[in-house]
């Protein structure tokens, strides 16, 4: 008995429809990769959060060996070691100093020019004085700010900044420069500075130890008792709102 075997033959995709599966693949890419993109942003933001949170945990533990008194931006000991130097024994993870989102380059140490830097993207809220300011502890500089201050002395912890982020190419860990942020500095609101390094906002750790992301324009609405009046401000030049940055509220 024979039986008959028919060859089925077999026909390639066509050219439409190559080009319709090219097309969809597109399509899909162009929509998907945004969101791959968002998406490892935003696990760069919570890195750099996670590095804040153990920064200003550090601190805290910082003060409890201080009689309550707070670390200083430039240095408090006759060493003068900058802030990220003083509570570094509370850290001890130079790595955590540099938010995954810092792209600055940072060249060679400052003190030794045949090792790299350790770049450092995390600054203490403090303001450099006006020129009619001074540098006397009675002045706008030292009673807005929570830098080298009691914890006692800050009212409301949960709402007053104490730490921001200030990348630039020379904020190293061997440089005591750029150790200090405010909302008006410049550098703070470069292209890729602080104000608007994750997605148009920064993160920021507050007195109290809690850490959050916010916009600019939040951190510097007027708060508690604070006003825009210029007939009522304390003092009546220098940057206004200061908002979250200013301790007084």
């Amino acid at each position: 008995m024979f039986y008959s075997i028919s060859k089925r033959s077999t026909n390639g995709f066509t050219l439409i429809e190559l080009l319709v599966v090219i097309a969809i693949i597109a399509i899909l890419a162009a929509i998907l990769f945004p969101v791959f993109a968002q998406a490892r942003e935003k696990a760069r933001a919570v890195s750099c959060l996670s590095n804040m949170k153990q920064i200003m945990l550090a601190e805290l533990m910082y003060t409890q060996d201080y009689d309550e008194m707070h670390s200083f931006a430039w240095g408090w000991a006759l060493d003068w070691k900058p802030w990220h130097q003083q509570i570094d024994p509370y850290v001890k993870n130079k790595q955590l100093w540099h938010c995954p989102d810092d792209a600055w380059g940072h060249g060679a140490d400052g003190t030794d020019s045949t090792k790299p830097a350790i770049p450092v993207s995390y600054s203490m809220n403090f303001r450099w004085p006006e020129d009619s300011w001074g540098w006397d502890t009675n002045s706008p500089t030292w009673t807005m700010s929570p830098a080298a201050s009691s914890q006692a002395s800050i009212p409301a912890p949960s709402s007053t900044i104490f730490v921001a982020e200030r990348p630039n190419w020379y904020h190293q860990w061997s440089e005591g420069w750029a150790t200090d942020v405010f909302w008006d500095y410049s550098e703070f609101n470069m292209k890729q500075g602080g104000a608007t390094q994750h997605s148009n906002g920064g993160n920021y750790a507050l007195c109290d130890g809690h850490v959050k992301f916010m916009r600019k324009d939040q951190t510097t609405t007027p708060t508690g008792s604070q006003t825009t009046d210029p007939t009522k401000r304390d003092p009546a030049v220098g940057p206004w709102p200061n908002g979250m940055w200013d301790k007084r509220q």
